[in-house]
């Protein structure tokens, strides 16, 4: 028996060994807010990508299914918390702002590259100086570390310390950074002519990693590494031994051994192979939602989960009037807050949650860039809409002297109907189905409201350029306000609901043509990006939110939720104490 117990403790004592000797020497312990408890090792996560990769370039290629993949290969300086958005670290393990808020020195983790060569500063240098601001990248992201025209200068201080030198403070820079992947400059290097005199095109960088490449080639510090691609098939990602992230129980993520992207183009087909449990978690739409949940409470072995959106790449449609209308009349309604406070009454968001979205939406009252979740939601602008009530948009009409005529549309004093057009873009029953829903309603207040109902990229440019009456759109949406300064700032180009507050030809703003609220607006977008505390940032910002909530602007409409079906051996796959849901292809794992 004592010869036994001596060998099982020198086996265990092995194991252990082992178990720490793969622990990462600089370890980022992961939130504990993704996680339920400690994960089990082992195991396959099967996803799906809806197009081929073109590349596993992530700069170098324009491949949404690449990003994808791209992002479990690489990591960024900083990360943001999947959960509350809030910026942690990644790669640098700290970091310092200056005073004046023009200087940010990072402390470099210590981690390896998933060839065994160590991460420094010159990766990071070679990332933001040579494929970052390089133009001729196709995934360049040079105008978000350039601010007012001059670039964001790094510098080495030393192997494990970098300094980014900023033109003014910014303060999205945190946010610019999050995905943000830094590259090994001991692999990629040579495509550029810098460091090759053999290389005489300054886009030859494109031809680098493309998906011919041998898979040991791909060097990350994500937490899976390439380890096969099958064209038209699937994408098989292995477990990186050399990630630097540990769950709050001391052990190293991630818990699967494999991550396997199946390349699948028909919605209709994922959603069979889901059902068969081929597929761990899939994003549905609201129409196979229904049917999904019925198998769930039928006794089907997955979950779905209906929860309110993060904010983030999903479409949250919008109503605005143009402030520079070309009818006078219309010009001088669309300018009166009391005239958009009743379009606002006239909304019925009940009925269009209902009817269009099949009640998967939500209203929070707030802008679409600001939901719940994010660290930049103002609760107070939520509690300012304006519930849908006819009665009180009827009686704000009358009072400004909008008579009913003889047909049922009001008129303006001259005895014109009050009559304009709503831009919005074709193939998609969720845009007009809200349209009509409005313009039904619109009908009932007296108010003519016609349906100019346009291919996606000619109404984009119609409102660009100022030619509509009135639009129902969706911007794409960004965690940081700052990164939508040109659409929701007076004095910007993207700001069609007044775009004479800015000169076309100098692109400069011009004050005179704002509003004593839109002055308001765009001192608060300036100096929300220049402040780099986020305390001092959430003072402008809320008091923007307000003001919008207040001024009407832009009427949002709806939020659609976030709908994704997991299948139940899936663990710390949840829904997180502030609605959203919990879960990251590190952090989950096989039961």
């Amino acid at each position: 028996m004592g010869k036994k117990f001596l060998v099982i403790m020198a086996i265990l004592s092995v194991l252990s060994f082992i178990v720490f000797a793969a622990l990462p020497p600089d370890p980022f312990t992961e939130a504990s807010n993704l996680f339920q408890g400690p994960g089990k090792y082992g195991g396959t996560l099967y996803l799906v990508l809806g197009s081929e990769p073109q590349s596993w370039n992530y700069y170098g290629t324009l491949s949404s299914a690449a990003y994808t993949v791209d992002g479990q290969l690489f990591s960024p300086l900083v990360q943001a918390n999947p959960i509350t958005n809030e910026v942690e670290p990644a790669l640098a393990s700290s970091w310092e702002v200056s005073p004046g808020g023009t200087e940010v020195i990072f402390h470099l983790r210590h981690v390896l590259w998933s060839d065994g060569v160590p991460f420094t500063a010159d990766d990071v240098l070679f990332t933001f100086n040579d494929v970052v601001m390089n133009k001729h990248a196709l995934g360049n992201e040079w105008d978000r570390f350039t601010v007012d025209g001059t670039p964001i200068k790094w510098i080495k201080i030393n192997d494990y310390t970098v300094a980014a030198l900023l033109p003014k403070p910014y303060g999205a820079f945190f946010t610019v950074l999050e995905p943000a992947y830094i590259l090994p400059k001991h692999i990629l290097a040579n495509y550029l002519p810098k460091y090759n005199p053999k290389v005489t095109d300054p886009s030859y960088y494109n031809q680098a990693w493309t998906v011919n490449t041998p898979p040991d080639q791909i060097v990350g510090t994500g937490p899976y590494v390439l380890y096969k691609y099958i064209p038209g098939q699937e994408v098989i990602l292995k477990r990186n031994p050399n990630f630097w992230e540990v769950d709050p129980y001391g052990n190293q993520l991630p818990y699967f051994n494999e991550l396997d992207f199946l390349i699948v183009k028909d919605p209709q087909t994922q959603l069979a192979m889901f059902q068969s449990g081929q597929i761990s978690w899939l994003g549905i739409s609201a129409s196979q939602f229904p049917y999904l949940k019925q198998k769930q409470l039928a006794g089907s072995p997955f979950s779905v989960y209906n929860t309110l959106s993060s904010g983030q790449a999903t479409p949250h449609p919008f109503i605005t009037f143009n402030f520079d209308a070309k009818n006078p009349d219309l010009r001088s309604l669309f300018r009166n807050l009391q005239f958009r406070e009743a379009m606002e009454y006239a909304l019925d968001r009940n009925e269009i949650i209902n009817e269009v979205y099949n009640g998967l939406a939500n209203f929070t009252g707030d802008i679409p860039a600001v939901l719940p979740g994010n660290v930049f939601y103002d609760p107070e602008a939520s509690s300012l809409a304006r519930n849908f009530n006819l009665q009180a948009a009827n009686g704000i009409l009358d009072s400004l002297g909008l008579k009913m005529g003889p047909n049922g549309i009001r008129q303006f004093p001259d005895g014109q109907p009050v009559e304009f057009n709503l831009l919005t873009w074709s193939n998609s029953p969720t845009m007009s189905g809200i349209a009509v829903i409005y313009q039904k309603d619109l009908q009932k207040i007296g108010i003519k409201l016609n349906l100019q109902i346009l291919d996606l990229s000619v109404a984009y440019q119609m409102a660009m350029a100022g030619n509509f009456d009135a639009a129902l759109l969706s911007w794409g949406d960004q965690p940081d306000p700052a990164l939508r300064t040109p659409i929701w700032s007076p004095g910007y180009p993207l700001y069609i609901v007044h775009l004479s507050t800015m000169d076309s030809k100098t692109q400069q703003p011009l004050f005179d043509h704002m509003m004593w609220w839109e002055k308001i607006v765009y001192n608060d977008f300036a100096q929300g990006q220049a402040q780099m505390t986020l305390a001092e940032r959430l003072k402008y910002y809320y008091q923007w939110e307000e003001i919008y909530a207040t001024e009407i602007p832009f009427i949002f409409v709806a939020v659609p939720n976030t709908l994704i079906a997991v299948q139940n051996n899936i663990g710390n796959f949840f829904v997180a104490p502030n609605g959203q849901l919990a879960f990251t292809t590190y952090t989950t794992f096989l039961k």
